[in-house]
């Protein structure tokens, strides 16, 4: 068998010379400027996200208050519709009243069942 062909490559060690003496200070550099890069863009990621929440929570109050008012529309229509039913069951009252004592007062009467007086 042929070794030769076989031999496996060992990787090329740099030489040991002053040109290269900077490297750790260099990737230290570089280190730190990618650790400043990406603490800039956590925090303009932060801010991003505060100033999309205090737009969600102003839109969310906006929605409150027009629920609220939608809310008190309501009641005051509920308010009102209980009024004028019983406005009308007043009405209704003091004209079936009116009209009995109207025809009473003409002579006119209709007999009725039971205990009550003769009236229209």
């Amino acid at each position: 068998m042929d070794w030769e062909y076989h031999k496996v490559q060992l990787p090329n060690h740099r030489p040991t010379s002053s040109m290269y003496s900077d490297d750790v200070s260099i990737m230290t550099y570089l280190v730190h400027k990618v650790s400043e890069e990406t603490r800039t863009q956590e925090y303009e990621t932060i801010a991003s996200f505060m100033r999309e929440n205090q737009a969600l929570e102003e839109e969310l109050a906006r929605h409150q208050k027009l629920w609220d008012g939608a809310i008190i529309i309501a009641n005051e229509v509920i308010q009102a519709i209980t009024t004028i039913r019983k406005s009308l069951i007043t009405v209704d009252t003091k004209v079936a009243g009116a009209e009995k004592d109207w025809l009473a007062f003409w002579g006119i009467y209709k007999e009725s069942l039971g205990e009550h007086q003769p009236w229209i």
